[in-house]
């Protein structure tokens, strides 16, 4: 994760340049490193109350994240495969069109099960992405969204190659050869849903709740910090925030100024004015009135708010009137409105018939109350309405609020003709229109005034050359044309099309290799594509590849040692992945480091890369700074403690620094031999191993099979703890 800094940073390069003064802060006395956030507000994922939460949050900020611009969007990296979307958990891979930053939190927020606030207040801890207004540098913006929440970021190194973009920062992604990895959201509840908590590591394993951990602090930006610091794991969220940013200053002080400052008040508290009684719901950090029809609307009992100070209010900036749910029927003045996304639309009784709203609880607001609200369109039929005049032909379908035209060949494809319902003209006249409707997804069209040809996918037409024609098995016979070029206008235009799944193929006349996996161009080097007998089956212009998203390079075979040639480092390839050896790693696992072949820096670099090699199955080892003493079997270490070494006569073969065996996974330890008596050292219960589990002991039990007390070896809490346990035996 990025040093705290770096939200300084982001702001100084796209803002302005402040004195060196401005930056000299005084720490809050309020302040407490132990319990950064509570864990009922860090695991709560309607704080935001939606999509609509998060973007009006960040309009209020007046955020770079708040533009809703194509050009913008494109920037946040989502991937257009939906399959990949899917494997990911993203609970939005159908939605088929590019998501807003806002929509992109939110549907992190509830696929990962973590608030949507910590996601924005990590996003400006690491980038200062909320705070930032404005940039007129596209590529520094675009560093800051490739690494946004600052993960596979430490602050020892450069940033990893397996999460550059907002939308993997977020969600996680899956390597060349299909592994998962999780995001930056999906990390922290990972940590935050571990038994006891998931801290920092505190001498080789990670820390729990109540562990004491000396970190070590990023100096600058606030007046008398120590270098470093210890700090009590309070909660589980604070565990969590600290293994994913190992120091107080800046990093973790700074997410809890951020939250505290954002979101003092949690989500729908109702506070009163002591000044004039009236009456306001916190929304996204900001203050909403709540008129009293919509106390009503919504059942909320007024007698619940928190009275507080105008000055306690001002905490809180003015946001839009609290409005009823939606589908809330109410009259001003004898016209008839109904509630949709906390606007009033006029309605008619045919409509309120027809979309099944009910007007038996309808409210009477006066002329006052209902100003607060903003007025919008009349309200349509429900969407896949198909509508037509009485004596008008045209015919119309609902879709987002909008009729759109149908044309006859989409008339015919989409067989409207059985789901036609008639209305008086002056109704249909009185809708708003616009456009046409779209053909089918898969449709292929052309205009009839020549052109290019497209391929409808998800309300869009996108643009087919002939290469792309060709390698999608498509036929001309199959082409639409369309009538009119105001129909093919009002078809939205989208992105290039991409070829099939596993397509090679070069750009133009160039040497440039890639394979399309996963919606993705994964580069293909030279190296990689003799040794895997790879040669391009297409050839696609430079313009259209350049729309398609980036993925990560293919990795040469599996087993292949190699090394930049501007770096010392050895890796191998494991699962597609570069693994790093060191010289004891490479002599366990019987490898030639001299054998490497050294490819170009740019290259190594363009590789996912996982940590360090595994060592060989059975291998005994040790480590370097602690002594603590392994097995590596079925993928994972299995602690020795000294008295089953002792018992099993076992030693190390080999010695690996900690920075090598803490990234491998750790499983239950090996259990002392059958028949070992054992207890805790702060505790009175006895243990018997049998079939590699500890069964406490009932004292009949103990007393019936002859055993004597001086048999029972007493080890540490630490280690009883460890061993897996089995049933009691109690006769």
């Amino acid at each position: 994760m990025k040093n705290a800094s770096a939200p300084l940073i982001i702001v100084s390069v796209f803002l302005l340049s402040l004195p060196l003064s401005a930056w000299a802060l005084t720490v809050r006395p309020e302040f407490n490193p132990n319990t950064l956030i509570e864990d009922r507000r860090f695991n709560d994922t309607q704080t935001m109350g939606g999509t609509e939460g998060v973007q009006k949050f960040l309009e209020s900020k007046q955020s770079v994240l708040a533009n809703t611009a194509p050009d913008f969007l494109a920037m946040l990296g989502e991937p257009t495969d939906p399959l990949l979307k899917l494997a990911l958990g993203d609970p939005g891979w159908d939605v088929g069109r590019p998501r807003t930053a806002a929509e992109l939190i939110w549907d992190a927020s509830q696929a990962s099960g973590l608030n949507p606030q910590v996601i924005l207040v990590t996003l400006n801890k690491e980038q200062g992405l909320v705070t930032t207004v404005s940039c007129t540098e596209l590529s520094t913006l675009q560093r800051a969204l490739n690494h946004a929440m600052g993960f596979d970021c430490p602050d020892g190194s450069g940033c990893g190659n397996l999460f550059p973009g907002f939308y993997y920062q977020l969600f996680g992604n899956l390597d060349t050869e299909g592994n998962r990895y999780l995001g930056a959201a999906k990390s922290l509840m990972r940590s935050f849903n571990t038994p006891g908590g998931r801290g920092p590591n505190l001498g080789g394993a990670p820390s729990k709740i109540g562990n004491q951990v000396t970190l070590d602090n990023t100096l600058g930006g606030y007046s008398g910090i120590q270098a470093r610091q210890t700090v009590t794991m309070g909660n589980l969220a604070t565990a969590a925030l600290y293994r994913y940013t190992p120091h107080v200053f800046n990093g973790n002080y700074n997410f809890w100024k951020f939250f505290t400052s954002w979101f003092k008040y949690p989500n729908g508290t109702l506070l009163t004015s002591t000044a004039d009684s009236l009456t306001y719901v916190i929304e996204d950090g900001m203050r909403e009135r709540v008129p009293s029809f919509v106390a009503t609307a919504r059942q909320l009992d007024l007698d619940d708010a928190v009275r507080v100070s105008l000055t306690e209010l001002a905490d809180y900036p003015p946001g839009p009137a609290y409005a009823p749910p939606d589908d809330t029927v109410i009259t001003v003045g004898g016209a008839l409105f109904a509630f949709s996304d906390g606007i009033m639309h006029p309605v008619t009784s045919f409509v309120l018939s027809q979309r099944k709203i009910s007007v038996t609880n309808k409210i009477a607001v006066s002329a006052t109350d209902a100003a607060l609200f903003t007025v919008g369109l009349q309200l349509t039929p429900a969407d896949g309405t198909v509508l037509r005049g009485v004596t008008n032909p045209d015919v119309f379908l609902v879709e987002g609020g909008l009729l759109k035209k149908f044309s006859p060949f989409v008339f015919r494809q989409r067989d409207a003709a059985r789901q036609m319902q008639f209305i008086p003209d002056v109704e249909v006249a009185f809708y708003p229109k616009q456009g046409y409707v779209a053909p089918l997804p898969g449709t292929l069209i052309r205009a009839k005034s020549g052109g290019g040809t497209y391929v409808m996918a998800n309300g869009q037409r996108h643009p087919l050359t002939d290469e792309l024609f060709k390698n999608l098995g498509y036929s001309r016979k199959d082409v639409v044309t369309l009538e009119t070029a105001e129909e093919m206008a009002s078809i939205p235009l989208g992105a290039p099309s991409t070829p099939r799944e596993g397509t090679y193929f070069a750009i133009g006349a160039s040497s440039e290799l890639f394979i399309l996996k996963n919606g993705a161009k994964h580069p293909i080097y030279p190296f990689v594509a003799k040794q895997r007998g790879i040669t391009p089956d297409y050839s696609f212009e430079a313009g259209i590849v350049s729309g398609w998203p980036d993925g990560i390079a293919v990795a040469p075979r599996d087993g292949t040692l190699l090394k930049s040639d501007a770096a010392p480092a050895v890796y191998t390839v494991v699962k597609g992945q570069l693994r790093e050896l060191t010289p004891e790693l490479a002599k366990n696992l019987g490898l030639k480091t001299k054998n490497a072949v050294a490819l170009p820096d740019y290259m190594v670099a363009a590789f996912a890369k996982n940590g360090y090699a595994e060592p060989a199955e059975e291998t005994y080892f040790k480590v370097a700074e602690t002594g603590d003493f392994f097995i590596f079997r079925k993928g994972a270490k299995h602690r020795i403690y000294p008295l089953v070494a002792t018992q099993r006569h076992m030693t190390p073969d080999f010695t690996f620094p900690a920075a090598v065996a803490d990234g491998w996974s750790e499983d239950t330890p090996i259990t002392p031999r059958d028949g070992t008596l054992l207890k805790s050292e702060a505790a009175p219960d006895v243990y018997l191993v049998a079939q590699a589990k500890l069964r406490p002991l009932s004292a009949a039990a103990f007393k019936r099979l002859g055993y004597l007390s001086k048999s029972v070896k007493t080890l540490t809490a630490a280690e009883i703890a460890a061993y897996p346990k089995g049933d009691l035996v109690a006769k």
